[in-house]
């Protein structure tokens, strides 16, 4: 009975690491053809020695610069792009580790992505003045860039954006903390892959091939480590966001906020933002989830357009 035990557990074993073996194996070939079936869209700008995937078009000043959330790539953006590329020049990018980005060294907290998005920037030779558009965590990183380098930005819009007090919310942080865990244990195994679903708010609002892009792209390994990198320095980086708050004075500012759901301390929160401009305004978009920029994509479109012309009347340009 005692060999018999030992024997299945041997085989069992083997098993086991074979099993193991196999989906490593796997989901590496499956991200490595991900990325190879599906070229970038936009240019690759190197960012201290890392290739980091760029996205502009149109013409005009000042940038527009798209943030995502998490998950999100560049790609997340294609429901306004063009749009908002008819009366600016506008450039989204794929952060460290997402879609066709290197991983970045870490933490992957907002201060270290602000600097390393200051440098592609740079190196992509986009100029300020900025309006800056952040998504939920995007918003943060946005909003920090704003306290950094104010001279830089010319105004802002926050879609449905994160605030800083999210850290006194302790269960929202250990619910992020644990799904950083498992994506870090399952991400290399491929398991992820049949978890993590495309963020998407209207699925009609971007051309099928571009969401089945975005899925592949999403699912490769290193996307799967950024995601879980950034949800484990989430804590650090709400206190970083909170100690760097921006003062907007009178630059153009436009909170976009979620209308499908109404939870009192999220809009709270959404309307504390307003008071980092004293030029800003508040929407509560009835209708959208949490990505109001696939589901109202005229909404940010026009917050977008308001703020880019307030800019430049601001600046004694010109608006047609």
């Amino acid at each position: 009975m005692r060999k018999l035990l030992k024997r299945a557990l041997f085989w069992g074993g083997g098993a086991l690491i074979l099993a193991l073996v196999v989906a490593t194996s796997l989901q590496w070939l499956l991200s490595h053809l991900a990325l190879l079936r599906n070229r970038p869209p936009g240019e690759m700008v190197v960012v201290d020695g890392r290739q980091v995937h760029l996205l502009c078009q149109g013409q005009g000043s000042p940038a527009v610069i798209l943030e995502s959330g998490i998950p999100g790539t560049s790609l997340g953006w294609a429901s306004v792009i063009d749009d908002i590329a008819s009366f600016a020049r506008v450039c989204a990018y794929d952060r460290a580790g997402w879609g066709w980005s290197e991983a970045g060294p870490e933490p992957r907290t907002v201060s270290n992505i602000t600097g390393e998005l200051r440098e592609l920037l740079r190196n992509a030779q986009v100029g300020p003045s900025y309006v800056l558009v952040g998504h939920s965590f995007g918003g943060l990183i946005v909003q920090v860039y704003a306290s950094q380098f104010p001279e830089e930005v010319a105004g802002m819009v926050l879609v449905d954006s994160s605030h800083p007090n999210l850290a006194r919310r302790p269960g929202s942080l250990d619910r992020m903390g644990r799904v950083s865990f498992r994506m870090k244990l399952l991400a290399p195994l491929g398991i992820a892959r049949f978890i993590i679903d495309v963020p998407s708010g209207n699925p009609q609002s971007r051309p099928s091939s571009v969401r089945a892009m975005e899925k592949e792209v999403l699912a490769t390994t290193r996307s799967f480590r950024a995601m879980a990198s950034e949800l484990e320095g989430l804590r650090e980086s709400l206190n970083q966001a909170a100690g760097d708050r921006p003062r907007l004075g009178r630059k153009p500012l436009v909170v976009l906020t979620e209308g499908r759901r109404r939870m009192e301390f999220w809009h709270a929160m959404q309307e504390q933002l307003t008071e980092l401009s004293d030029s800003s305004e508040w929407q509560v978009v009835n209708g959208a989830g949490h990505f109001i920029h696939q589901d109202k994509p005229e909404i940010v479109v026009d917050a977008v357009r308001r703020v880019v012309e307030s800019a430049r009347w601001q600046s004694g340009e010109v608006v047609e």
